[in-house]
């Protein structure tokens, strides 16, 4: 063997044990994550307290608390929860939290261990429970308190029409939920037609049973709730604001905004027959 031969084999043997020295925090970091996965409350207690950090980042961002929720393992989430981890991360790809995770993978004891270190989720608990007619989660929510009056309303909104989720209702009633704002049948007739953008899909409205609905491009319609007489929201989730665009008594147009974001349309005007 010559001796260039033998220095490289003892970069391959040697090679692993050197990057175990450079970056020990990393090896005890993956250990929380693969206790957190596997479920193990006790290897993740004892991960941390060799020094691992609680909100690690892992691929696309996630730390131990997105796996651990996501598996629906709720020790786990309570240890690192007690330990600081941060319920408000978002990963890089979804966009999501953990609470997400939890609710998206129906894990409710999940749910109520990172809601009741979390108070700012209760909003996000209250409208998937709604949408989803989980009471469980509806009456969670509203046993943590702090939600808006809007929050309510809108939850209120997304079943009022469903007999199969009438008991929600009831509940959000109770909770002091009130229902929105009527608006007159010639008002929201007012706005139906087809709205395009300079780039992207058109949006049409359209009025059934008395209610607005938005239907964006090859999607399902949307039903809305008037906040006033010229805007809207989508009665199941929030984030986005509908506003339309009155020159006198017609209607020419409407903004979306969604976030940071907002986004101009122009009526369409359909050739008379």
């Amino acid at each position: 063997m010559t001796s260039r031969h033998l220095c490289l084999l003892l970069l391959t043997l040697l090679a692993p044990l050197a990057v175990v020295a450079q970056d020990p925090k990393q090896e005890v970091n993956n250990q929380m994550w693969e206790a957190a996965r596997k479920g193990d409350a006790v290897a993740v207690t004892a991960a941390l307290d060799k020094g691992a950090d609680v909100n690690a980042k892992f691929r696309y961002g996630t730390t131990a608390l997105f796996k651990a929720a996501e598996r629906g393992h709720t020790e786990v989430v309570k240890v690192l929860l007690a330990r600081g981890a941060d319920a408000s991360v978002k990963d890089t790809f979804y966009g999501a939290t953990a609470m997400g995770w939890a609710l998206d993978n129906d894990h409710v004891e999940v749910v109520r261990a990172i809601l009741d270190k979390d108070g700012s989720t209760v909003t996000q608990v209250l409208m998937q429970g709604a949408r989803q007619g989980k009471a469980q989660l509806v009456e969670m929510a509203v046993a943590k308190g702090g939600l808006k009056p809007d929050a309510l309303t809108s939850a209120y909104a997304a079943v009022m029409d469903d007999k199969e989720k009438a008991a929600i209702a009831e509940m959000l009633k109770k909770a002091g939920a009130t229902p929105p704002l009527v608006l007159d049948a010639a008002t929201l007739q007012s706005y139906v037609g087809r709205f395009t953008p300079e780039t992207g899909a058109e949006i049409v409205f359209s009025v059934k049973e008395g209610r607005l609905f938005a239907t964006p491009g090859p999607q399902q319609p949307i039903a809305m709730m008037a906040l006033d007489k010229t805007t809207f929201k989508p009665a199941a989730f929030d984030g986005i604001v509908v506003t339309f665009t009155l020159e006198g008594e017609k209607v020419t147009g409407m903004t979306l905004k969604q976030g940071a974001n907002t986004t101009v349309f122009k009526r369409v005007e359909e050739p008379k027959p």
